[in-house]
C-alpha cells in the first residue's frame, strides 16, 4: 500500500516554502509565482528556517488569495498573510496511507496537506500527489 512518504519521494521539487506571519500578501504572491507553487507555510516571525509544529501557524493557498481579493483591492494592500491564511492546519505524517490522506483532504475540503515527522515539517503533498494513478 502506497504511503504519504512515497508521494513525498516522488515529488519533483523538495523545497518547502514558508513566509513569516507579518509578510504582505504581495510578497507571498511574488514568492508563490516565482517558485510556481500554490501554497505557502506561514510561520512565526524569524522561524522561516526552523519549520516545526511549534513555529508553523497556518497555510496560505490560492483559495485564500481569492478570499482576500473578494474584499477589494484595499483589502489586498492592507492585510498580511496572517490575516487571510488558513489557521486550522490539517496535517499528516509520512506513514499515513495515501487512501487515508485522500479521505482527510476530501473530508476537510483541502488540496494541500503538510507532512510532519514528529515535530518537523518534512513536506507538503497535494491532491495531485495522492490521486496519481
Amino acid at each position: 500500500m502506497k504511503k504519504v512518504k512515497d508521494s513525498l519521494n516522488e515529488q519533483k521539487f523538495w523545497n518547502i516554502f514558508a513566509i513569516s506571519e507579518d509578510s504582505s500578501l504581495f510578497d507571498a504572491a511574488v514568492l508563490m509565482n516565482k517558485n510556481k507553487i500554490s501554497a505557502l507555510m506561514i510561520c512565526k516571525n524569524g522561524s522561516e528556517n526552523h519549520l516545526s509544529k511549534s513555529s508553523i501557524i497556518g497555510i496560505l493557498t490560492e483559495r485564500d488569495f481569492v478570499y482576500a481579493l473578494s474584499g477589494g483591492p484595499k483589502t489586498f494592500q492592507t492585510k498580511t498573510v496572517k490575516n487571510v491564511m488558513t489557521s486550522k492546519l490539517i496535517h499528516t505524517c509520512p506513514e499515513t496511507s495515501n487512501s487515508e490522506a485522500k479521505e482527510l483532504m476530501i473530508k476537510n475540503q483541502i488540496r494541500h496537506l503538510p507532512v510532519f515527522s514528529d515535530e518537523h515539517l518534512v513536506g507538503i503533498i497535494s491532491m495531485r500527489d495522492v490521486f496519481k494513478v
